[in-house]
């Protein structure tokens, strides 16, 4: 079983960044060039800066390669933020990747909305929950998990759980 009690002192926006960072590590491990996982990543990170999450759950649902690869043509679908050459580009580069990629990065988006239209109570227990997946999912694919460290100063008592803003790509290894 893996201990999430140091996680429950870390704020939404914290527990975020910790899975953008096993993605990273997930794309590190699996040795694709991160150069081609840009689009993903400055996307993903917004979340610890953004100003309404419902900005960041737009876009990343719409970058999920399950969700994004079951459309033949970027015109099939209204997209909210994703422009036609980023659509093109993430069709192509999802065509061969491993399942684990898509499974993080649902994991991340439902981490990001465990909370949506809700108040954070106590230490955010569904969001605890979700972040525990993303981490058992790196087990189980013998992923290396990023250090929880650099993660502890985000207080889950900054801002009603949802912790300040802070800037995300500061702890990116690949950005």
């Amino acid at each position: 079983m893996i201990n999430m009690e140091k996680f429950k002192h870390i704020s939404m926006r914290g527990r975020v960044a910790y899975g953008i960072s096993c993605f990273e590590n997930t794309i590190i491990a699996l040795k694709y060039d991160v150069n081609d996982w840009k689009i993903d990543l400055n996307y993903l990170w917004e979340f610890t800066n953004i100003q309404y999450l419902d900005d960041w759950n737009d876009i990343v649902v719409e970058i999920i390669p399950e969700n994004l690869t079951e459309l033949k043509t970027y015109e099939e679908e209204e997209f909210e933020r994703l422009s036609k050459d980023e659509f093109i580009y993430l069709y192509n580069l999802y065509q061969n990747i491993d399942g684990s990629v898509d499974a993080l990065l649902r994991g991340i988006y439902d981490l990001g909305i465990s909370h949506a239209y809700t108040v954070i109570e106590g230490y955010g227990e569904s969001s605890l929950k979700s972040l525990e997946r993303i981490i058992k999912l790196m087990i189980d694919y013998n992923f290396p998990l990023p250090s929880i460290d650099p993660f502890l100063k985000f207080s889950i008592e900054e801002n009603k759980g949802w912790g300040d803003k802070f800037d995300g790509t500061k702890l990116s290894k690949i950005l």
